[in-house]
């Protein structure tokens, strides 16, 4: 039976369990029960193999192998770790590992009567019992330095997924092993092997990234409470155990920090220990022997990336953003420029070192004017962009051309940042479509339509963007431009683009990249005559393409006489069927025929175009010339183009106006609403009319629309009751003139039921808003967006939101307004409070709101009834956003004191409700200090919650309050927290 002594144990059977469970754990042998254990279960799995009722037995599924089988067979655990779903993980085994470790590294409890064991008849004393403990322990401590190498020691998972304690005796193994005694031993590192220098390294490393992870607020550990025995006792070990460790791994933080620096400037390529490199223990005899050669070198670029950025986090976490900022730059530079091949420890985060690098830029630039860095060009553009330097975001467009630093994507995004067919947005699309060209890609089909709309602006444009991009182009990418050019050439000619056309043909660019045989084909033999055309057709198709695209007037009066002389029968209004000009129609058509009359129809139809596009220079560009055409032949044309010039005049106002121009157009205004108001025959469109009422109450003139006489138009009448109402504010005498205002506007709220009988006989109830309106309520909001004046909002957002007040009936959820005392105070001043629904009236005062603070962002009245009304609805975090708000604009961001005319009890209260239901209880404690009597007992109760989304003990620094503090204090002690405790007092 003795060769079967040293055979490798098979899968574990019951026998195996069985010694497991009753030796396993508990006795302390001599190192000699390694050979009798062996023997043992030889001889059991003999006598399992001649088992007569082997085959007959149930199939069970197999028990997943523990620390112990690995101690009797270490061979076996490579070729378990090697298994994709190992059972147990290595993570668990590490656990197993270094827990049994530190269990059996406890002394021994001996029996005082009997101080000796006998086994098998031999003696077994005290001293032995240490020396086998001790074996079994570095056994088990070689087994998870094994492991670790195995995940190649991965920091990062080793924090996340171990205790901190069990990091700790694991990195200190390997320090020990490596020849090292203490982490603090002061060394040099010329003096140390490649392993010890490696085992330091990776010690301090794990010393930082613990620390900068304890900086970050965490949610707190959910322990069960239930005494399960030996559960709730551990769990609170761990954690005192953890916190105890933090402590002293805190205060050695300069040590590492300083450690780690002295190995960046000695850095050197290291041999880092796997697997195959650490030896194993057998029963015979105590010394290990490594196999250190065995390991994998890393490079020195990679480890000066890795100790950087530990480094760099380190520094971010102490707000050091210079010295973070200059690690950082290292890392991306190293990440950038070396190939990493096979790397054995790949912990940098390449996302987040880009965001750390962003944010520190600016602020490390700021910090240090001597900085010599320089942002690329993707930074420079944004900033160019924000600071709406156009020029300058256009000029590094064109000096990126034929480079690779800007994506194509990036490149897209800035186009469609400019207006549609403007001249910024045609100049990006040029240097996209010179990029473009040069990468060899297809072009965008719909530049050269761009290219002939802008005519010899666009002829220029190219030119010089094409020629700043030659300077840095390789010979195949100056042929793809000659390519390029030669086909704008050809298309610029086939178009009747003469003067463009001359423009490209005589600029530097065509005499560097084309010989004079290239431009004699592309015009033929006489440079005078223009090319000819293939067919009638071609030109008539090129001409209406032309017509199509252009905006400019004098093109599209060329194109149209061209085209006459071609095709003389075509109607030219069918070549799009949007061109329509509603109303104007009918009086271009009693009035004009021939040539003339699509001269008008053409400039008239693509103004509305225009204007549809909100491309309203050209739109009324086009009105001009629309204008000109028309002249002495119709008064009520001419009058009508005047009508819609002055449309886009208060579309365009913006209230900086000279009061030269002011008084114009308000002259232009009034005659307007007098030609509306006696039914001229010339008579402008409604939507004039609302633009003309917004305009006069924008304007303040009050008593212009006090003056004017009843109208149908409910524009007029809106606009009339409000001057009434804001001509004598703040005088309290407006009150019985707001109750015309508060009709209209209750109006709009209330919604009659009605019920009808189906044809079944089924009763159906039917909701229809009040015929008393002056306007409908989408059109009533449509006026009030193109109201700007302050006094007449405010008047509005009064109403709507005493109403919604009245409706709420709540008297802890009502809403702030400005002049409360124009309105009723209670439900009966509404004519039927039960037909208006409270939702819409929500839905129109949040309307309001959103527009006024895009007109007016800084106006507190708003903002607070903006917060009080997310309030009132349960939307704690917005309505704490906006309660926030108002106190930066009332305190310069906070750099004075908020006056307590605006955070008055009421809004503390609130905004103390507000971080409680987002379960920010710290903040909440902070805010009840504000409070012109302190609230101790919901601060108390605060602090007392056990989940706090906030970072808790951060928040300290703010209290001041005595009584606060040492409750504070009193607490900690209470639950065994040093350091909250001294946060707090300190």
């Amino acid at each position: 039976m003795t060769p079967s002594l040293f055979k490798p144990s098979p899968s574990p059977s019951k026998f195996h369990i069985l010694i497991h469970n009753n030796i396993g754990d508990g006795c302390e042998v001599f190192s000699g029960l390694f050979l009798r254990l062996k023997y043992i279960l030889s001889r059991f799995i003999e006598m399992e193999q001649f088992n007569p009722f082997k085959n007959n037995v149930i199939a069970t599924a197999p028990v997943p192998k523990s620390w112990f089988d690995f101690l009797l067979n270490p061979n076996s655990l490579e070729e378990h770790l090697k298994q994709p779903e190992a059972e147990p993980s290595p993570v668990q085994l590490l656990l197993q590992f270094i827990n049994k470790a530190i269990s059996l590294d406890k002394p021994i409890q001996v029996n005082q009567k009997h101080p000796d064991a006998v086994i098998d008849g031999e003696t077994l004393n005290v001293e032995s019992q240490d020396q086998y403990g001790g074996k079994k322990t570095k056994a088990l401590k070689l087994l998870a330095l094994k492991t670790a190498a195995f995940l190649k020691w991965n920091l990062k998972l080793f924090l996340n997924e171990l205790p901190l304690f069990i990091c700790d005796h694991l990195l200190s193994n390997l320090l020990t092993e490596t020849g090292l005694q203490s982490s603090r031993e002061a060394v040099s590192w010329a003096d140390l092997d490649d392993a010890a220098a490696f085992a330091l390294s990776l010690y301090h490393r794990w010393v930082l990234q613990a620390v900068v992870k304890d900086s970050f607020p965490q949610r707190p550990l959910r322990i069960n409470t239930a005494q399960m025995p030996g559960l709730f006792e551990t769990a609170n070990s761990n954690m005192a155990n953890n916190e105890a460790l933090m402590s002293a791994l805190q205060s050695q933080v300069k040590l590492s920090e300083s450690i780690l620096q002295k190995e960046l400037d000695t850095i050197r390529a290291l041999r880092v220990p796997t697997l195959a490199s650490f030896g194993s223990i057998n029963e015979l005899d105590d010394r290990v022997v490594h196999h250190w050669e065995n390991g994998v070198i890393v490079r020195n670029q990679e480890l000066t990336a890795e100790v950087s950025y530990d480094l760099g986090c380190y520094f971010f976490c102490k707000q050091d953003y210079k010295q973070a900022f200059t690690l950082f730059k290292e890392v991306t530079k190293i990440v950038s420029n070396v190939v990493v091949e096979g790397n054995e420890m790949d912990s940098i985060n390449k996302k987040a070192l880009e965001g750390y690098v962003i944010a520190l830029k600016t602020i490390a630039i700021e910090n240090d004017e001597s900085s010599e860095y320089k942002a690329d060009i993707r930074e420079q553009i944004e900033n160019a962009r924000k600071t709406n330097n156009h020029e300058e975001v256009v000029k590094l467009l064109s000096e990126s051309c034929g480079t690779t630093e800007l994506p194509a994507s990036y490149r897209n995004k800035i186009e469609q940042l400019y207006p549609r067919r403007s001249m910024m947005q045609f100049r990006v699309f040029t240097c996209n479509t010179v990029q473009r060209v040069i990468c060899g890609k297809l072009v965008n089909s719909a530049y050269s339509s761009q290219l002939m709309l802008h005519g010899k602006e666009g002829a220029v444009c190219l030119a010089t963007i094409m020629l700043e991009a030659l300077v840095k182009c390789r010979h195949d990418q100056k042929v793809h431009l000659a390519d390029f050019l030669k086909y704008t050439l050809g298309l610029l000619h086939a178009s009747l683009q003469d003067a463009a056309f001359q423009l490209l043909k005589n600029s530097d660019i065509s005499k560097r990249l084309l010989t004079e045989d290239d431009l004699k084909r592309l015009v033929g033999k006489n440079d005078e005559e223009p090319l000819p055309f293939a067919a009638t057709t071609t030109q008539a198709g090129n001409l209406e393409r032309m017509l199509l695209v252009s905006v400019d007037p004098a093109v599209i009066r060329d194109c149209i006489l061209k085209l006459v002389q071609v095709r003389p029968v075509r109607s030219l209004a069918s070549l799009n069927c949007k061109w329509e000009i509603g109303a104007l129609q009918q009086c271009l058509d009693a009035m004009f025929s021939g040539v003339r009359k699509d001269f008008i129809l053409i400039f008239l139809a693509k103004s509305r175009l225009a204007y549809l596009g909100k491309n309203y220079v050209k739109a009324k560009k086009l009105l001009a010339a629309a204008e000109l055409e028309a002249g002495n032949v119709s008064f009520m044309l001419v009058q009508l183009i005047k009508w819609e010039l002055l449309l886009i005049d208060l579309i365009l106002f913006d209230g900086m106006k000279s009061s030269n121009q002011m008084r114009e157009l308000s002259k232009k205004v009034k005659t307007c609403m007098t030609a509306y108001l006696q039914g001229q025959e010339a008579m402008p469109r409604v939507e004039i009319i609302e633009y003309c009422a917004a305009f006069l109450l924008n304007s303040k003139d009050w008593d212009y629309l006090r003056s004017l006489p009843n109208s149908k138009s409910g524009h007029i009448k809106i606009a009339s009751i409000m001057a009434n109402v804001c001509k004598d504010l703040p005088n309290t005498n407006s009150r019985n003139l707001a109750r015309d205002v508060w009709s209209a506007v209750a109006a709009l709220f209330t919604v009659n039921f009605q019920q009808k009988r189906t044809s079944g006989g089924m009763v159906t109830t039917m909701h229809r808003e009040s015929t008393q309106v002056y306007l409908p309520r989408p059109k009533f909001l449509d006026f009030i967006c193109k109201i700007r004046e302050e006094v007449v909002l405010s008047v509005l957002i009064s109403c709507i939101a005493k109403m919604y007040n009245i409706l709420k009936d709540h008297s802890l959820k009502e809403v702030f307004l400005d002049y409360i005392y124009l309105w009723p105070s209670a439900a009966p001043a509404l004519v039927n409070p039960t037909s208006m629904d409270i939702h819409i009236v929500e839905g129109v005062l949040t309307t309001v709101l959103a527009h006024s603070m895009l007109v007016h962002p800084s106006h507190t009245s708003w903002l607070r009834t903006q917060a009080d009304l997310f309030y009132s609805n349960g939307q704690y975090a917005s309505a704490l956003n906006f309660y926030l708000e108002i106190g930066i604009v009332c305190s310069n961001f906070f750099l004075e004191p908020v006056p307590k005319s605006i955070y008055t009890d009421q809004v503390y209260r609130r905004m103390i409700k507000c971080v409680s239901y987002l379960k920010c209880h710290t903040q909440e404690a902070v805010l009840c200090q504000f409070l012109e009597e302190v609230d101790y007992q919901t601060a108390f109760k605060a602090l007392q919650e056990k989940n706090s989304y906030d970072a808790v003990e951060t928040y300290y620094d703010f209290i001041w309050d005595t009584a606060i503090l040492e409750f504070l204090t009193n607490f900690h002690v209470k639950r065994s927290e040093p350091d909250k405790k001294n946060h707090a007092v300190s």
